[in-house]
């Protein structure tokens, strides 16, 4: 059950960001996808911060859910694995991945979404640690 639940996840993130209009969900119409065989590699490092963009175009609201995607998604990889190393490394390494597929479904995949995405899963790291903590102290606890 939870290699199922980490896998729907994670094929959920990849509908979130590879579909044409990332506004699908917002506007209740279903998502489409359009390939790109050739796609701009250039616009990975395109720093495209402007306050009108920022205030009218619902980028805050995107930009915290690649930080609250791929925090849970750590989790998960976490709940899988049992390694706080593998999961980090696995969901940033997912990021870099979904970044790359933007552009080949005609987005504007870009590096500092990357780092985003990297921040959650920081994140999502340390709620593990705290919560192994929480549970580890209790356990002893109630040993003594």
């Amino acid at each position: 059950m939870k290699t199922f639940v980490l896998i729907a996840w994670a094929m959920l993130l990849l509908v979130f960001t590879c579909a044409s209009d990332s506004s699908f969900w917002v506007n209740g119409t279903v998502p489409s996808f359009h390939w790109s065989g050739w796609p701009d590699f250039h616009v990975l490092t395109k720093l495209d911060f402007s306050l009108d963009l920022m205030y009218n175009s619902g980028y805050v609201l995107r930009k915290i859910g690649h930080f609250t995607g791929f925090a849970v998604l750590a989790v998960l990889f976490y709940r899988r694995s049992k390694s706080t190393v593998m999961s980090i490394l696995a969901s940033i390494a997912f990021a870099l991945l979904t970044e790359l597929l933007q552009l080949y479904f005609g987005r504007d995949g870009r590096l500092y979404d990357v780092a985003i995405d990297s921040a959650g899963v920081l994140l999502g790291a340390i709620v593990v640690q705290i919560v192994n903590r929480i549970k580890f102290d209790r356990n002893l606890s109630n040993a003594n």
